[in-house]
């Protein structure tokens, strides 16, 4: 059974040509109602391209042998029967958690657009397979370029399994920290309206004593609730007007000016600053291994083109290497 490697699938996804890297940018805290700005009407259409893409990207070997395994158990819960063959609820769960950008989308949230793109998949499948497309010449030569694939993935991976060690971990690690030293941040706190003028208005019902998360509760248009409680953050996290705000008020000071920004315009209260704790080994472990996996296999190739023998030639057809 062929296996067809998939770049939805892995984030560290091995071609032809050896590797194809790309750095992930570290993860950032943003308040919810930027977020929920930037991705309204956006992000269903996202989450669809990778739902679609998760399923169709599936592999024969990583699909069947679960599949068979799970018509075994008939109480086992089922997502669809699709001309008798059955989809069961846990290979959607796998799907999801197969692809870094839904895993941390719930199933519920995902559960049908999962169920559509299985069915469509299995459908596809077996129509497929009806029409005896195996035997078709192009589909033969396209397995054969997949196993070639697989063969070169699969002996970059197991390379890399085989440098990696407990003490070269912590070493990326130390390197991570001294990179990356630790950055002041903020907590705060803000009401966030559509005008000025209710910026300004509220501004003056805090200095004379109103309630600043009662206030926020009510009149906010940050969906995320919370009295506005926007807990601690670091400079980069938000916009630059909100963060040149945020970063140059004291402890418990309130801003006496509505600070636009293109959500609207927000009222800021900072309640503390603290420079942030270093992350763990464990939050910061996925990354590393990206890092790792990037240089390991670099030292793979270099180890294998130092014990090959290379005769490059130009566009034209001339040796290259004398």
């Amino acid at each position: 059974m062929i296996v067809f490697p998939c770049q939805c699938r892995h984030r560290f996804f091995y071609t032809f040509f050896g590797c194809f890297r790309f750095t992930i940018s570290p993860r950032v805290r943003m308040m919810g109602v930027l977020r929920k700005l930037l991705t309204k009407g956006v992000s269903m259409k996202l989450i669809k391209l990778f739902v679609i893409a998760a399923v169709m990207c599936a592999s024969p070997a990583y699909a069947a042998p679960k599949a068979k395994a799970k018509a075994a158990d008939d109480k086992a819960p089922v997502a669809a029967v699709v001309n008798g063959k059955k989809v069961y609820i846990k290979e959607l769960q796998e799907l999801k958690d197969a692809v870094p950008q839904l895993q941390q989308i719930s199933l519920d949230a995902l559960y049908e657009q999962l169920q559509s793109s299985m069915i469509d998949a299995t459908l596809l499948s077996q129509a497929a397979e009806k029409e005896k497309i195996k035997n078709d010449p192009q589909y033969k030569k396209l397995a054969a370029e997949m196993e070639e694939q697989l063969a070169r993935r699969l002996y970059l991976d197991k390379k890399i399994k085989e440098m990696r060690t407990k003490d070269k971990m912590q070493k990326i690690y130390a390197q991570y920290l001294k990179d990356n030293p630790p950055q002041e941040e903020v907590k705060a706190s803000h009401i966030l309206v559509k005008t000025e003028r209710e910026a300004a208005d509220i501004i003056k019902q805090l200095n004379a004593g109103a309630d600043f998360a009662e206030i926020a509760n009510k009149k906010s248009i940050d969906p995320s609730g919370n009295g506005g409680d926007l807990g601690f953050f670091s400079r980069e996290t938000m916009v630059p007007e909100f963060a040149e705000a945020a970063f140059s008020m004291k402890e418990g000071e309130l801003s006496q000016k509505p600070v636009k920004t293109q959500f609207g315009y927000h009222v800021i209260k900072v309640e503390k600053r603290r420079i942030a704790e270093p992350p763990a080994f464990e939050e910061v472990e996925t990354q590393l291994s990206e890092r790792f996996n990037v240089d390991a296999s670099d030292e793979v190739m270099k180890n294998l083109r130092s014990k090959a023998k290379i005769v490059r030639y130009d566009i034209n057809g001339k040796p290259l290497d004398k």
